[in-house]
């Protein structure tokens, strides 16, 4: 976490960061000096891209972007920017106490290498998108909470950020109906199955069939009806489920085996998925000990 100060009413910014597909995301939590009036911030960089998303403002004023520091944009508040590298892009704010973003910096042509797509620089802009604000909230709560375990997911959400701005989902119906070939799916979920315990990466598996990770993304739910991520976290679940019956290995052993952080977090996820705790599972699906009822 770093501590930062600026002459312009910012007193302080705290951060958290965490880096997929080439892009670094930034979970920030910036204060404000309410009694110091109207407050700027140059939110765009020198070297990378960035897209910045406000997530929540604490006080009873104003936030916002703007492309000119003392201009209010028509039609505004807009509290999402983009700004290419060396652009002119203002965070503003008035009577806000603290502001929660996320900002996502990245270098275009590195993104399109990793993505397996061919990306076009955007012009600064100010905006709304109800979906990418969802999608910013997922990995605020990735970043200040990370499970080094869920590669996958952390992935999916910064590319499906990057897709989702950039306007990569406008394919013709037959590309985005396609599936992967019943081999290419063989492979591809027999690998995930053979690395449970570990972080596999989206770059990974679409390296497998020879796809962009958005091609991947798209033929793999084609396919399964589900995400990589969440195949991945159904097949953790089962494997879990098999453990448990078995009954030879502690709670926490079947965490670890099974691809999970720490005990906690396999509680939680087996409850969602399950409806119940691993220990309430055991007890009520495992089969009674012939030879200790003897």
């Amino acid at each position: 976490m770093t501590i930062v100060r600026s002459t312009h009413g910012i007193t302080a910014v705290r951060q958290r960061v965490c880096v997929s597909n080439d892009i670094a995301v930034h979970a920030l939590e910036v204060d404000v000096d309410v009694q110091s009036g109207p407050a700027w911030a140059q939110v765009a960089s020198e070297s990378h891209a960035r897209l910045s998303i406000v997530l929540e403002a604490i006080g009873g004023g104003r936030v916002e972007s703007r492309l000119k520091r003392d201009q209010a944009p028509a039609n505004g508040p807009f509290t999402m920017n983009f700004a290419p590298p060396g652009a002119e892009v203002w965070g503003y704010s008035e009577g806000i106490r603290r502001v929660r973003d996320i900002r996502l910096d990245f270098d275009l042509a590195r993104v399109s290498e990793a993505l397996g797509e061919k990306l076009t620089m955007p012009e600064a802009r100010v905006f709304r998108s109800d979906r990418l604000r969802f999608l910013a909230k997922c990995l605020a709560a990735e970043c200040e909470q990370p499970d080094r375990f869920s590669r996958l997911y952390i992935d999916t959400l910064t590319m499906a950020a990057c897709i989702d701005f950039l306007r990569l989902g406008r394919e013709d119906s037959d590309r985005a109906a396609r599936r992967l070939a019943a081999r290419q799916l063989r492979r591809v979920t027999e690998y995930v199955l053979e690395h449970l315990a570990e972080a596999v990466s989206l770059k990974e598996l679409s390296a497998i069939v020879g796809l962009s990770q958005s091609q991947f993304g798209r033929a793999f739910k084609a396919s399964t009806g589900l995400s990589p991520h969440q195949w991945q976290l159904n097949a953790r679940i089962t494997k879990a489920q098999e453990l448990l019956l078995a009954g030879a290995l502690p709670l926490s052993e079947v965490a670890l085996v099974t691809g999970f952080a720490e005990q906690s977090h396999f509680n939680r996820v087996f409850k969602s998925v399950t409806g119940t705790s691993p220990a309430v599972w055991r007890r009520e699906h495992r089969r009674p000990d012939p030879s200790k009822s003897a």
